[in-house]
């Protein structure tokens, strides 16, 4: 008698293994871009909070392009600031109340800043 495994058996399990291995990718693939935009939301926060810190310093302009922010190529930044930029008080760091929103590309998804009037982001939805 002969021992080993038939052609349908081979075929089954390779297509199983198929099966499984796209599945998993795709289920990464979903996790980087989630990744990918909340990295771009603290960056953009951490660029607010830098410019806010030179105002109140007096070591700089405390103004943030909001057009000039470098995130991921798939993400973009709309505001409810004039011209998209923020500018924050010398010494003072207040600016206006206002959103600033990151918009995904790929899937339509955003995320919403919430400033205050002190510049503190004090909601990310």
């Amino acid at each position: 008698m002969l021992r080993g495994f038939t052609l349908i058996e081979m075929i089954v399990v390779m297509a199983i293994g198929a099966v499984l291995i796209t599945a998993t990718t795709v289920n990464l693939l979903g996790g980087q871009r989630r990744v990918v935009k909340l990295a771009g939301v603290e960056q953009l926060v951490a660029d607010i909070r830098a410019e806010q810190v030179k105002a109140m310093t007096g070591a700089g302009a405390g103004v943030v392009d909001l057009a000039a922010v470098d995130l991921d190529n798939s993400l973009t930044i709309s505001s409810s600031y004039p011209g998209n930029t923020i500018t924050f008080a010398p010494l003072s760091g207040e600016t206006a109340a206002g959103t600033v929103t990151v918009t995904d590309d790929t899937d339509q998804t955003t995320r919403t800043l919430h400033i205050n009037k002190y510049g503190v982001v004090t909601a990310v939805d």
